[in-house]
C-alpha cells in the first residue's frame, strides 16, 4: 500500500450471487427471518426471558464475593422498590461501580437467592453518541443491498459500541490508526472457530507489540449481543489473558451489530442453544480502507502482521 495519502474509498458492490457462499447467505437470511420474527427491534430483551426486568442504581460492589448491592425500582407484580444484594458475574464486578444506573434481569439462584444477569449501564450521553454514529452505519450498510458485501479496497463503516470496560468505543478511537477486526461470541464451543480465532488475535497482538507496531488496534465484535454484555466480554477477555489497552471486545444494540455482520458477509443463524456462523477477519488501514480480508478458519496471523507492517 502506498504511503502517500489516499482518497477516502467509496463503498464497493461485491456480488456473491454466483458463489456457493451466497446461496448459504440466502438460506441464512430466510432462516433468520423465520427464527427472529419474534424479536423486538427496539430492545434486546424477550418477553419470554427468565426472571424479571430490573432498573436500579449500584450502591456497592464486592469483587471478593462477586456481589453487587443495588437500590432497584419497583418490579411490577413482583417486588416493591428496595435495596438488595445480588450475585453477579466475574466480569460484572470489574465493569460496574457505585453510582452506575443499570438495567438487568433478576433471576433465582440455585440456593433460592437472587442473581443479576444481562447487566447494562444506563447512560443517556453514551446512548446518544451510539445512536448518532450508528445512524450513519445503518445507511452505509443498508445501501449495499442484498447479497453485497465489503471487500479489500472498500471503506470499513464507522461504528459505536460498548467494550469490555463498559466504555463507548467511537470512531475517534481509530482515527488515523490501523486495526484488525473479527467476529466471535463467548458461548461458542467449536474449538476451530471463535476460541481459535481469539487465540490467534491474542498472538497477533503480541507479535505486533514485539515489532513495535504500537498504534495497531484490535477489535472483536460479538455475534451474540443479547448475551454478551460488557461484563461477560470482560470475563472472556481476561480468561484469554488479553491486554485490553489496544484490544476491545465490543457489543451493543442488536440491529447495529447485525449490520456490521452483514457488511462482512458473515453467515449468522441463531437457534435456541447456539449460533451457526462463518468467520471474517479484516485489517483496516489508517484511512479506514480494508487492506486485507479473510473468511477462512485457518487465517494466518503472520500474513496479517506482514500486511500491517507497511501501514
Amino acid at each position: 500500500m502506498n504511503s502517500s495519502p489516499v482518497q477516502y474509498p467509496s463503498f464497493g458492490f461485491h456480488r456473491l450471487a454466483k458463489s456457493p457462499f451466497f446461496r448459504i447467505l440466502l438460506v441464512a437470511s430466510a432462516l433468520a427471518g423465520l427464527l427472529g420474527c419474534g424479536q423486538k427491534e427496539e430492545s434486546q430483551e424477550d418477553e419470554n426471558e427468565e426472571g424479571h426486568a430490573l432498573l436500579g442504581v449500584v450502591q456497592a460492589v464486592n469483587p471478593e464475593t462477586l456481589e453487587m448491592t443495588v437500590a432497584h425500582e419497583e418490579i411490577p407484580d413482583f417486588m416493591p422498590p428496595m435495596t438488595m444484594v445480588f450475585r453477579v458475574g466475574l466480569g460484572d464486578v470489574k465493569v460496574f461501580k457505585k453510582g452506575d444506573q443499570i438495567r438487568a434481569r433478576m433471576v433465582r439462584d440455585e440456593d433460592g437467592g437472587f442473581r443479576l444477569i444481562k447487566i447494562w449501564k444506563i447512560d443517556d450521553e453514551s446512548a446518544e453518541v451510539m445512536r448518532r454514529v450508528n445512524k450513519r452505519l445503518a445507511k452505509q450498510v443498508d445501501d449495499l443491498g442484498s447479497g453485497y458485501y465489503l471487500a479489500e479496497g472498500d471503506a470499513f463503516p464507522e461504528f459505536a459500541l460498548l467494550d469490555q470496560y463498559g466504555e463507548t468505543v467511537t470512531p475517534t478511537r481509530y482515527k488515523g490508526k490501523p486495526f484488525v477486526l473479527n467476529f466471535i461470541f463467548t458461548r461458542c464451543t467449536d474449538g476451530e472457530m471463535c476460541p481459535l480465532s481469539t487465540s490467534k488475535m491474542a498472538r497477533l497482538q503480541k507479535m505486533a507489540a514485539e515489532e513495535g507496531l504500537q498504534d495497531l488496534e484490535f477489535v472483536s465484535v460479538t455475534l451474540d449481543p443479547k448475551y454478551d454484555t460488557p461484563g461477560v466480554l470482560r470475563a472472556y477477555a481476561d480468561g484469554y489473558g488479553i491486554d485490553g489497552s489496544n484490544f476491545r471486545f465490543v457489543t451493543g444494540e442488536k440491529e447495529m451489530v447485525r449490520r456490521l455482520i452483514k457488511s462482512m458477509a458473515v453467515t449468522h443463524i441463531e437457534d435456541e442453544d447456539d449460533i451457526i456462523h462463518s468467520l471474517a477477519t479484516v485489517l483496516v488501514g489508517r484511512d479506514r480502507e480494508i487492506v486485507k480480508r479473510s473468511t477462512k478458519k485457518a487465517w494466518d496471523p503472520e500474513a496479517f502482521l506482514e500486511a500491517a507492517r507497511v501501514l
